[in-house]
């Protein structure tokens, strides 16, 4: 948690994680994070300028030493593209530790096929995507979309969707939602509503958008809420604040997200490695406690990892 003494000085007090552990011993999972290798033609991926230039790697060994030191038992790994090739090697490196959400690949030919083939080389549990339709007039018939013969493929093989896209595709999406009632998705980022062309790289050299708190997105997300498998990640908090560390312009936004959601639908999660040197892994899971202070032990442990162990499989 945080707490601030009498001169207002903030300082990290770590969660005592065991305390959180039910009766159902319930395991601390980081439900959204990144790790990838040097571009190669052994370990292909995208390169981000700022981000994960071609010669970076983040190791899982990395991550695993930062989830030692907070307590935290499992991971979602999710790559940078939709080449799986380092994810589906950790998985097998570390079974029972890790599961893996996927990119949508664009590039496939066939999209089922595509699927059926990652699940198996790669056991991905969910695809990331960030659009429905991105044709001007796509019409009101959400079986007509470009996407949702991917989204009834993957609700088919009851794929989650990551789902992290500008307001107008999230409309879209909802009426998808109302087709395809068992199809579960996950808002990644607090749930906000953002447009890569706003996209900057921060003096920490972590992704951030000039956004306006609270977003007048929540609104719209409130309404997409309503349907009863969706669920929203708490992270990403740093990438939009625009206050320091412990992000106290975050505060209202948490409530409000706790409200909509409950804490039966929410996911903590680190977004590593961008968070590693500012403000810290163990401090980002600490933002529970300091955003969200009222919640039971219960609550907490459920959305530090008890909402991820019946989504995935480990």
């Amino acid at each position: 948690m945080i707490q601030q003494d009498k001169k207002g000085q903030t300082s990290i007090v770590l969660i005592n994680h065991n305390s959180l552990i039910l009766e159902e011993n319930m395991s601390f999972i980081d439900a959204h994070l990144h790790v990838f290798r040097k571009y190669s033609e052994e370990y292909p991926r995208p390169i981000h300028a700022g981000l994960a230039e071609a010669d970076r790697e983040v190791l899982a060994d990395d991550l695993i030493k930062e989830m030692e030191k907070a307590g935290v038992d499992k991971a979602i790994l999710v790559p940078l593209g939709p080449e799986d090739h380092y994810v589906a090697e950790v998985q097998r490196e570390h079974p029972g530790k890790f599961a893996a959400v996927g990119i949508f690949d664009a590039t496939a030919n066939d999209q089922e096929e595509n699927l059926d083939s990652r699940i198996a080389q790669s056991r991905i549990q969910g695809i990331r995507v960030g659009f429905v339709d991105q044709r001007e007039n796509p019409g009101e018939d959400p079986r007509t979309f470009e996407m949702f013969p991917l989204f009834k493929a993957m609700a088919e093989r009851k794929l989650r969707v990551w789902f992290y896209a500008e307001p107008p595709q999230v409309k879209f999406f909802d009426k998808v939602l109302k087709e395809l009632p068992d199809l579960v998705v996950v808002f990644n980022h607090c749930g906000f509503m953002v447009s890569l062309d706003n996209l900057a790289i921060d003096e920490h050299n972590r992704p951030h958008f000039s956004v306006k708190l609270p977003p007048e997105t929540l609104d719209l997300l409130e309404l997409v809420a309503v349907n009863p498998n969706t669920y929203v990640h708490f992270s990403g908090q740093y990438a939009f604040t625009h206050d320091p560390y412990p992000h106290n312009d975050m505060k209202p936004i948490a409530q409000r997200l706790l409200k909509i959601f409950g804490p039966n639908r929410m996911l903590w999660a680190s977004d590593f490695p961008w968070i590693t040197e500012q403000p810290g892994y163990q401090e980002q899971l600490a933002l529970v406690d300091y955003l969200l202070p009222d919640l039971s032990p219960e609550n907490r442990a459920k959305i530090c990892g008890g909402n991820a162990e019946e989504l995935f499989v480990f």
